[in-house]
């Protein structure tokens, strides 16, 4: 059996200009420039104020809910 490399030590020695290359023939510098640019078409437009203000909301009513229910219950506990 040939030696194990030590953990710190890469399996293959390639030098610095052949993984650029490598990289770039390869392409996915490029599919990730795209599918950033497709992510943010695939939202559309940005949210207008009222519809940011909606989303809010929705979030905000169960969340103080649910905080209310915990106070609530943590001053019952303090009667018992």
């Amino acid at each position: 059996m040939p030696p194990r490399p030590a953990p710190d030590e890469p399996l293959i020695q390639i030098s610095e200009e052949e993984q650029w290359r490598i990289i770039n023939e390869s392409g996915i510098l490029k599919s990730t420039a795209l599918q950033d640019t497709t992510s943010s078409d695939a939202l559309g437009e940005r949210l207008s104020f009222s519809d940011e203000l909606f989303n809010a909301v929705l979030l905000i009513i169960p969340f103080s809910s649910l905080l209310l229910l915990l106070e609530m219950y943590g001053h019952l506990e303090l009667c018992f």
